[in-house]
This record gives C-alpha cells, structure tokens and sequence, in this order.
C-alpha cells in the first residue's frame, strides 16, 4: 500500500513538474521580446473606450464638458450614493442590458458618456456601454467603477 501511495504521489510530481516546464516554454517572457508596434495599437484601442476616477473627476469639476457621467447600478444603490452629476440608468429597467431598447433618456450622442457600476470586477458597466455604443451612443467604461471613485478619495452625492 505505501509503494502505491509513493508510486502515484512520485508520478503526481513528475507530471506537475512537466507541466510546469512546458508552460515557462510557452509564456511570452521567454525567449521572445514584446512587439512594440502592437502593444501601442493595444493601448490606443483600450484608452479609446475606458477611462478612470481622475478624468471623472475633471467632469465633475468642470475642466471637461461634454461627457455625461451614468451610473448603471440599482436604483436604491444609486441613491445611497453616487458620482457627483452622475445620471441613474438602472440595470433593473434595462433587464441586465439585454433587451431591445434603443433610446436611453439622459445619454448624449454629441458627446462621451462615462459609464460606471459597482467595481473593477462587476461587468455591468461593461455590458451598457456595449449597448449604448449599439444604439448610437459614444462610450468610455470608467475603470474600477464607483468602488474606485470612493477609493480615489473623490465626493459622493447622495
């Protein structure tokens, strides 16, 4: 019984050791140097449709104009507290995103429209941009959500 014990546990080692060396193989730090070209092509896609607490800030402030700031959390979350100026437009009414509506009072089409919801791993912000930028809508997801507007030690309305 313990050879078996030895056996399986020496075989457990050798195929998690294997594992282990075929993967630092195949990671992209190995061996192979980042393209320059296409990390800048990345960067400019991403910065293109997502921004952060200190340019919502600069709305709230008023340094930025022509963005309108939407909260997409519950309604009762939203009142506890949100971004300063910041417009509700509820998952709750919406059906998470998913439905067929095309119009979506408050949102502007001549301007930016920074999305937010509750943190950096909730996708809500996410899935309404998705569907704002299909109705027409210019979008930027504010990355961390509200839980990074608090974190950035930024005023809350409530």
């Amino acid at each position: 019984m313990r050879s078996t014990v030895i056996k399986v546990l020496t075989f457990m080692i050798s195929v998690f050791t294997v594992s282990a060396f075929a993967q630092e193989q195949n990671s992209p730090h190995r061996g192979s140097i980042q393209d320059p070209k296409k990390a800048v092509e990345y960067f400019d896609k991403e910065l293109a449709f997502i921004t952060g607490p200190h340019n919502v800030n600069q709305v709230v402030t008023g340094e930025v104009k022509n963005v309108t700031i939407v909260d997409v959390r519950s309604a009762k979350d939203y009142k506890e507290g949100h971004i300063p100026g910041a417009i509700n437009i509820p998952t709750e009414k919406y059906n998470n995103f998913a439905g067929n509506e095309t119009e979506f009072p408050g949102l502007r089409k001549n301007g930016y429209n920074y999305v937010y919801c509750y943190d950096v791993l909730c996708n809500l912000a996410q899935k309404a941009a998705r569907k704002f930028a299909m109705a027409g809508y210019p979008v930027k997801e504010v990355r961390g959500g509200f839980e990074g507007w608090q974190e950035g030690g930024y005023p809350i309305e409530k």
